[in-house]
């Protein structure tokens, strides 16, 4: 089966839901994430992209910062589980442990936002769309 990754890079983010009684359970919602998939490192070489409809949900959540405008384009993101950071997001995804997560936003005034955890799941929605052949970088 090939491997596939979410690039925070080109996604677009839709905003955030908080649920729970203290509101610690948290959703954001991706509208259009840029997924790659390659038989080898996904995003570095030769593979498929295409984007499709995310949700990130985690539990225990906090979250600091704003975006200056919603939807919005992201530039960079960041995803730390336990001790390993990633630029891309690996699919699938569930995690149980300290989890941070960082995006920031592409824009004439760039906002960012930062959520930590306890818990991480990924949910892929709705149809791929868009797809294209990746050369690779390498």
């Amino acid at each position: 089966m090939p491997n596939r990754a979410m690039e925070f890079h080109d996604s677009t983010f839709g905003g955030f839901d908080q649920d729970g009684a203290d509101g610690a359970d948290l959703t954001l919602r991706f509208s259009a994430a840029y997924i790659h998939e390659s038989e080898g490192k996904p995003g570095l070489d030769a593979g498929v992209d295409w984007i499709q409809e995310v949700r990130l949900n985690f539990q225990d959540a906090s979250i600091t910062g704003a975006m200056s405008q919603l939807p919005c384009y992201l530039w960079d993101g960041q995803l730390s589980l336990g001790d390993e950071s990633m630029q891309m997001v690996p699919i699938p995804l569930e995690f149980t442990g300290k989890v941070k997560l960082k995006l920031v936003e592409n824009g004439e005034v760039d906002g960012a936002i930062e959520v930590t955890a306890a818990h991480v799941q990924m949910e892929l929605r709705g149809e791929p769309k868009s797809f294209e052949k990746f050369p690779g970088l390498r």
